[in-house]
């Protein structure tokens, strides 16, 4: 097939495509599927890769009860395993080329995966965004978006789309080119200092409120309270997003200040996820006396409030959240809240390894002693993760 045949059949269905009942499995099957198998892209892994080798990962429709909130992208296309840019498929009767949240939710997938762009079709358009541009609550259909295709178009210009977003251009370094001047964006406006900020400022909001209450509390205690209870909301509102629980579920607690069930909900997820993350005591008194503060924090996790998408939350990101609760800690002084640097880590910093580090380690260590040996075998090995201090 070329992409003129794919245009004129297109075309001659044009009519029956943009009704509600032509749905998005449809329209990725017949249209979208083909269209990036042109581009380059092994779509159907014909190469038989295995998951974490295949140059495309595709998302199964939404379930009937799941949130729009809580999808993964439908593609993502990668270089290897690093992600280049994601593809958000609607049917062609959804009007994307105006519509507010559908950019909003590509955007923000893009952005929290530290991507130069994202991309919205429904075949009708293809809508190239941004990703470097923070998602904010009050933005139009057209904050950041960079190019717009119509399918009348994409004969005259599908050697431009190849350059944009073909496998060739990616795979010979052609895409990140094409793309420099967002990169160059991207290390001036970084998610993770936005993120990190804005734990830092929760931080300071939560250990006021808790000294305001309780004036004779230990700096410990309230290092501990502080920083149990954001790791909690943290963890629970990743999992929200990943599916393994329910989507809105602090949320809800959050809109009735409901502390109660969210101290339950903190003991519930103890004892299922067993991570020793859930473990130490938090004061009933406590949550009850300043749950504004924690209900606030809750709130600013979910969109509009947060222009993150933890579905594809870099496990980076967390990382460095945990460096800054071993780096810095609350200071109680004249009767306020400050955040101080630790007197053990003054004169030096504390790095996490970097995702594509620790892959190369695995692929180097892991991998081989596998090869050849059953699961059993290798669940039941034990391997030591030695950290080296230079």
């Amino acid at each position: 097939m070329t992409i003129q045949d794919l245009i004129k059949t297109y075309h001659a269905n044009r009519a029956n495509n943009l009704k509600a009942t032509y749905n998005e499995t449809q329209l990725r099957a017949d249209f979208l599927d083909p269209l990036f198998e042109l581009l380059g892209w092994d779509i159907k892994n014909i190469s038989g890769k295995p998951t974490n080798e295949r140059e495309v990962l595709l998302e199964e429709a939404l379930k009937a009860n799941a949130s729009e909130n809580s999808k993964k992208p439908d593609y993502t296309f990668r270089l290897f395993s690093e992600r280049k840019f994601f593809l958000e498929a609607k049917k062609p009767s959804v009007s994307i080329e105006s519509n507010i949240d559908n950019a909003k939710q590509v955007r923000r997938y893009g952005f929290t995966a530290k991507l130069k762009i994202s991309v919205l079709s429904n075949f009708e358009y293809l809508l190239i965004y941004d990703c470097s541009v923070k998602v904010e609550k009050d933005d139009s259909h057209n904050k950041a978006l960079i190019k717009k295709y119509h399918y009348t178009e994409y004969v005259d210009k599908f050697q431009e789309l190849k350059s944009l977003l073909g496998r060739e251009s990616v795979y010979t370094g052609a895409f990140d080119g094409e793309w420099k001047n967002i990169e160059e964006k991207l290390s001036l406006f970084s998610i993770d200092n936005l993120f990190l900020n804005q734990i830092n400022e929760w931080r300071k909001q939560l250990g006021t409120e808790i000294y305001k209450h309780e004036p004779k509390i230990s700096e410990q205690l309230l290092n501990d309270y502080v920083q149990s209870y954001i790791n909690r909301i943290i963890f629970i509102r990743v999992c929200e997003d990943r599916d393994l629980e329910t989507y809105q579920t602090l949320l809800q607690f959050a809109d009735k200040q409901d502390f109660k069930a969210l101290l339950k909900k903190f003991d519930q997820a103890d004892k299922k996820y067993n991570s020793g993350l859930f473990d130490q005591f938090l004061s009933e008194k406590i949550i009850g006396n300043i749950s504004s503060v924690f209900w606030t924090i809750i709130k600013q996790l979910y969109y509009p409030e947060s222009p993150y998408s933890f579905t594809v939350f870099s496990s980076d990101i967390l990382g460095s959240i945990y460096e800054i609760f071993l780096s810095e800690k609350i200071a109680i002084k004249n009767r306020n809240i400050e955040l101080v640097r630790k007197p053990e880590n003054i004169d030096r910093d504390i790095i996490t390894t970097p995702n594509y580090i620790i892959k190369s380690i695995l692929n180097q260590t892991v991998v081989p002693f596998c090869e050849g040996k059953t699961d059993k075998e290798i669940l039941s090995s034990k391997m030591a993760d030695i950290a080296a201090v230079c």
